[in-house]
């Protein structure tokens, strides 16, 4: 598996091993400053097959990376870091809002 961060226009602009999301944080934070007329978004970072199968549906929000701690990388500017059994909670809840939603109709 490579490490390697593509940006948009396909060139590879940055590195994560997987490890620790504080550490892609703070890689798409210096990549931002040092891009000119690409970006960064999250299809472009490593390691997707660090996603536990219960978040590959998951769409509230943008998910950037899942480090092997279960810390996760998240919102639209990559800034913020969540535990995974954080997510799974609110996740979990916003299902059963849904089903109780469809249970009245």
């Amino acid at each position: 598996m490579s490490n390697d961060i593509i940006s948009r226009k396909g060139e590879v602009v940055g590195q994560w091993d997987g490890e620790d999301v504080n550490d892609l944080m703070k890689e798409l934070a210096r990549i931002k400053k040092e891009l000119k007329g690409d970006r960064v978004e999250h299809t472009g970072v490593p390691h997707k097959d660090q996603f536990p199968e219960d978040f590959v549906g998951f769409t509230a929000y943008v998910m950037w990376a899942v480090d092997k701690k279960e810390q996760c990388l998240t919102g639209s500017g990559a800034n913020r870091i969540e535990p995974a059994a954080q997510i799974r909670e609110f996740y979990a809840n916003d299902l059963a809002k849904d089903a109780m939603g469809r249970a009245r109709d």
